[in-house]
């Protein structure tokens, strides 16, 4: 227990030093597995901890617009079928790609497409398209990673190029909802916990790499087979903040100094992943000083 190597070692911590029984029998046994749980929340939301970055980075393939085929819809309104000249090329399904009919100032997206057939559900079109009507195909938005959590910085492209993280906001403001074609994009933003959305859509496809750092799997307070993927050296400020939680849902006064020490341990677990980073020299690249000069 002393290594708080599983989640119930400090589940035991945090009821030995809140004066409970070290076990089941305690009438606040399920207020401290909260307390715990709660703790590990706190804790891993605090910070971009450095270990939870993914190795290898995340990656995607863009995907190539399409602008050899034809499009008709002969009625407007939401979830018109439409029908394409021919199937996409590679039986690839289209459903998520937006449409850009040739003259029209609009967009729709394909809500329902099978790969290999010409049919296809548009989520909405405001004037009929003739048999015939000249469209582009295009991708912008792209869902990745299902443990995606923090972007360390934003996305590579394979020519080396950065794209940044901004707000949706600036993405249509600056831009606009009418998809556009450059490459590299200018910056991409998130639309949800997984989709992203770049500011302009790639005529070719590319590789995109980005690194990123996981959301942490939860915890169970009990749990005494699973390892804490918290380095060993900093688990004790979980146990702390366990501790301060357990006050709180006891009214126990001793709550607020139990807060000062899990901020203490915060700010060195900061600390330190500050010096993994950039080394420990006092400045970037600086080499500590030899004690013998």
């Amino acid at each position: 227990m002393a290594n708080f190597d599983f989640p119930n070692d400090l589940l035991v911590d945090c009821l030995f030093r809140g004066d409970e029984p070290a076990d089941s029998t305690s009438d606040f046994y399920a207020a401290a597995q909260r307390a715990v749980v709660r703790a590990h929340h706190e804790f891993v939301n605090r910070h971009p901890w450095w270990f939870y970055r993914i190795y290898p980075p995340g990656v995607f393939n863009t995907a190539a617009r399409i602008t050899n085929l034809t499009i008709t819809a002969t009625t407007v309104g939401t979830s018109v079928a439409a029908t394409l000249s021919a199937a996409p090329a590679g039986s690839v399904s289209i459903t998520g790609r937006k449409i850009l009919p040739s003259g029209q100032p609009w967009f729709a997206r394909v809500t329902a497409h099978t790969g290999g057939a010409t049919a296809v559900t548009l989520d909405s079109v405001p004037t009929s398209l003739a048999a015939g009507t000249a469209t582009v195909i295009v991708q912008d938005e792209y869902q990745l990673a299902a443990d995606l959590g923090l972007f360390v910085d934003g996305l590579w492209t394979e020519d080396g190029y950065f794209i940044e993280l901004q707000p949706e906001e600036r993405i249509r403001k600056d831009w606009g909802d009418l998809p556009s074609p450059s490459w590299p994009p200018a910056a991409f933003c998130r639309l949800d916990q997984r989709r992203i959305r770049l500011s302009h859509y790639p005529i070719a496809s590319k590789r995109v790499e980005f690194p990123y750092v996981a959301a942490p799997d939860d915890i169970t307070a009990t749990d005494t087979t699973t390892e804490l993927t918290i380095p060993a050296n900093w688990r004790w400020v979980v146990a702390d903040g366990a501790l301060y939680f357990l006050y709180l849902m006891k009214s126990d006064k001793r709550a607020a100094s139990a807060k000062q020490d899990y901020e203490r341990g915060i700010e060195e677990c900061v600390a330190y992943q500050r010096r993994v980073l950039m080394g420990i020299g006092s400045h970037p690249g600086q080499s500590v000083r030899s004690p013998f000069l």
